[in-house]
């Protein structure tokens, strides 16, 4: 009975190591196999005065709170007036129930829409010019 407490132990002292490094090499090496492609870059430029932003997160939010991505100071803006979010179809924008409504050119929106290069976005009286580099 000795021996084989002894052949199991001395198993286990190199035997649950080596196991352990197997497992965390794996997880490691699968964190950069399976990398998330990063979002082809995206504008929003505001008709008006031509400055353009940079949608720099994958939902970036746009409103009258200083809390907002994209801050549009004005009353024909909410505070939280909608999102624009990348996804698996594209870029999206969605209204989360502002008071004037989200157009997208000149439409008004009632579900996410899915946006295409050089469409006009309004939220409120600002009016701004969609753009991807993709």
């Amino acid at each position: 009975m000795d021996d084989i407490a002894d052949i199991l132990t001395a198993f286990s002292r190199w035997a649950l190591p080596v196991l352990g490094s197997v497992v965390l090499i794996y997880c490691a090496l699968s964190l950069f196999r399976h990398r998330f492609r990063s979002p082809e870059r995206a504008f929003l430029t505001e008709v008006k005065s031509g400055n353009t932003m940079q949608l720099k997160n994958w939902e970036n939010a746009v409103g009258r709170s200083s809390a907002c991505d994209i801050v549009a100071d004005d009353d024909s803006v909410s505070r939280f007036h909608g999102v624009v979010a990348r996804r698996k179809k594209g870029w999206t924008v969605i209204d989360t129930y502002s008071k004037t409504g989200i157009f997208v050119n000149g439409r008004r929106i009632n579900s996410r829409t899915v946006l295409e290069n050089g469409d006009t976005v309004s939220f409120g009286s600002f009016a701004y010019k969609f753009g991807t580099d993709g």
